[in-house]
């Protein structure tokens, strides 16, 4: 009894220290009944009525009650409309109760709160030093050095000042705040929090960052339930300090590690650049999905790919490119030019480079596999079987040769045998790279490149021996010779024209030289050629050879016809117009006066073909698609992002603690005094 009597009278105590900077003449409850009079009477619940004056809410709904209270002790001044609460105060509306240590209610619907505030709706938490509230408006405006909102596992913190609205759950802040929810981390200066959703929209400085990216932007709004994030202005991003990626709208998703991009995409790996105007980059494998205006900027392929359609894992290193799709294959600029440096390497447009090529088709397919695993079997070298051929023809068969500027007869049958001398340069080492990589295009095959253009239904390139294989009847173009086969095989060399073999019943079509309509022709089995800086130095035709050939002195029409049928025949080349003729084995030949060719001696071998109309004209013949400079020196520079916020609230949050004057609350909503709110409404 003693000690009730103690508790009753520090609970009494506690009362008059509250009231008394009010004005107030301190009465309990009890003093009230012992006086004969009562304690203040709760206003009656009112309905309100359109056409009486309906209390409108901030987003235009209809307030209908009034706000409730409960305290353990309630008073008010004589004359006065004020009500002042003391000890486990708690008022509830729209489904909101705010808890405090004593409060001031003017009226029906306004309310401030002191000490230890508490708000809770739903799932939701705010804890503050004081708050007031308008019930008209639905707004609570919280104050405190540092509010804390916490809502799942997710904490926020606010500086000074915050506001919620507890009908449509919706918080407000302005003056920074800092949100912490397991390895996330995040800040703005500004920001929008929905319970209802649970959401945060970040405004101003905005950055995030966790395990698996950074994240610099302006504008976000954050799924706390999912870890989605969705960016409603420019992003900046690097993903696990690896990769950049930015664009001006889009998400990521955290259960798949995905951005999904919708406005102005690029992303950056160490060797790929991509742009899209959408695109899904799955992080964890680097797989790419990429929809209209693409582009892939690959360095370790020295390759741009273009279309509207495509995708790439940076896992098994295959892509594909569709939907009017092109490819350009360039070289480094430092491998053509020792002088060049690397500004002049990021500033040539590659697609302006006299090396690159442009190749299209319906559908362009990229594959890596590791070493010797490309193709079936090694390749021998091109220049070991061309060796053997010229020595078969050299000490099998013998060789006849002609030097065709010295020609001066009108008709003549040439039995002689002569040797020359055959120069065979050697091939380029297969290049080795720690993958090997294979292009390959699918039907209407076009390439054009300033020295040579080609047509075929398909192509596979090779980078492990820099080798690109025509199919489907393919015609390819140097010059102003056009060679056709059922195969062709192209090798480079350091981003040039090194060595070519052409299979299955090759044929070889120059036009004249000073003559539109007379064309030089030589058909076979097969057919090797050479090439230096680019232009056709000799070609070795094998297997039942037949030429045709124009003569003449310089810039003139031709003057004399060559029928020749050989075992194999040499054509060496000077500016891209022959000089030498060597053929071996039993030859057969006749050069006849251009006005005396006999009517029954045909000028077009079978199979002839000339079709300057299928070759592409330029490289807009191949893609009008534009080519973006390359973003990486721009993305290297981007800064990324800071966390001032975080900083900050580090500092104050230490310096509070340490003052004494305010604690970390981590309390519930208190059930009793909800318990006690229920049996007050009850009673009035």
């Amino acid at each position: 009894m003693q000690r009730v009597c103690r508790h009753r009278i520090l609970r009494w105590g506690l009362a008059v220290v509250f009231l008394m900077p009010f004005g107030l003449g301190a009465w309990a409850v009890g003093a009230f009944h012992a006086q004969g009079q009562t304690p203040p009477q709760r206003p009656p619940k009112t309905t309100a009525v359109a056409s009486a004056g309906t209390d409108v809410g901030a987003d235009g709904g209809k307030n209908t009650t009034t706000v409730d209270y409960y305290g353990d002790l309630m008073t008010q001044r004589k004359g006065d409309t004020v009500l002042y609460l003391v000890n486990r105060v708690v008022f509830h509306h729209n489904g909101t109760y705010i808890q405090c240590d004593s409060a001031k209610r003017y009226d029906d619907y306004r309310i401030e709160c002191f000490g230890n505030v508490l708000i809770n709706k739903d799932s939701t938490y705010i804890y503050g030093d004081w708050a007031s509230y308008d019930g008209h408006t639905d707004l609570a405006a919280i104050h405190s050095p540092l509010l804390k909102l916490v809502n799942g596992e997710a904490t926020m913190w606010v500086f000074n000042h915050m506001d919620f609205n507890t009908r449509t759950n919706v918080g407000t802040y302005n003056e920074g705040a800092v949100i912490f929810q397991r390895d996330n981390r995040m800040e703005s200066d500004r920001g929008i929090f929905n319970g209802d959703s649970s959401t945060i929209t970040f405004v101003g400085h905005v950055a995030l960052r966790n395990d698996n990216y950074r994240i610099r932007t302006d504008s976000v709004s954050y799924d706390l339930d999912n870890e989605v994030v969705t960016f409603l202005s420019k992003a900046y991003i690097w993903d696990k300090e690896r990769d950049f990626l930015t664009a001006e709208r889009g998400s990521y998703v955290r259960a798949t590690e995905t951005y999904h991009f919708t406005r102005d995409a690029y992303a950056m790996t160490e060797e790929q650049e991509f742009w899209a105007d959408t695109m899904d980059y799955e992080s964890a494998e680097r797989r790419v999905v990429l929809r209209r205006r693409i582009q892939v900027l690959d360095t370790a392929q020295r390759m741009v790919g273009l279309g509207d359609y495509g995708f790439y894992n940076d896992s098994l290193k295959n892509g594909l490119l569709t939907d009017s799709p092109a490819v350009i294959l360039y070289e480094d600029a430092a491998a053509s030019d020792p002088a060049a440096t690397e500004d002049t390497m990021a500033t040539e447009p590659v697609e302006r480079r006299p090396d690159s090529v442009f190749a299209r088709a319906d559908t362009i397919l990229f594959e890596s596999y590791p070493p010797g695993r490309s193709k079936p079997r090694p390749v021998k070298a091109a220049g070991d079987s061309l060796a053997k051929t010229v020595a078969d023809s050299i000490t099998m068969q013998g060789v006849d040769s002609v030097r065709i500027d010295s020609v001066q007869v009108d008709s003549v049958r040439v039995d002689s045998v002569r040797v020359d001398s055959v120069r065979v340069d050697s091939l380029p080492a297969p290049k080795r790279d720690s993958l090997e990589r294979i292009i390959r295009g699918r039907h209407n095959v076009k390439l054009w490149r300033r020295d040579v253009q080609g047509v075929a239904d398909s192509l596979t390139a090779y980078s492990v021996d820099s080798m690109a294989s025509f199919f489907g009847r393919p015609l390819v173009w140097n010059e102003s010779s056009q060679l056709a086969a059922d195969r062709i095989d192209v090798y480079s060399r350091d981003g040039e024209l090194d060595y070519a073999e052409f299979i299955g019943s090759p044929f070889l079509t120059q036009q004249a030289e000073g003559a539109d309509t007379l064309f030089n022709q030589a058909s076979g089995r097969l057919l090797q050629a050479w090439f230096r800086d680019n232009e056709m130095q000799r070609t070795i035709m094998t297997g039942n050879v037949r030429n045709y050939y124009y003569m003449g002195d310089d810039s003139l029409p031709p003057d004399k016809f060559a029928v020749i049928s050989c075992a194999n025949l040499t054509i060496d080349f000077e500016d891209q117009e022959p000089v030498n003729l060597n053929w071996g084995g039993q030859s057969d030949w006749t050069i006849y006066p251009i006005d005396k060719i006999p009517a029954g001696q045909s000028q077009r071998l079978p199979g002839f073909s000339w079709e300057p109309e299928r070759k592409p004209k330029g490289r807009y013949d191949i893609t009008r698609r534009g080519v973006r400079p390359s973003m990486r020196r721009v993305a290297e520079g981007y800064a990324q992002p800071e966390f001032p916020i975080e900083e900050r609230f580090g500092t104050v949050y230490k310096a509070l603690l340490e003052g004494r004057t305010w604690r970390d609350r981590t309390e519930l909503l208190d059930e009793g005094r909800v318990g006690e709110l229920q049996g007050y409404d009850l009673l009035y």
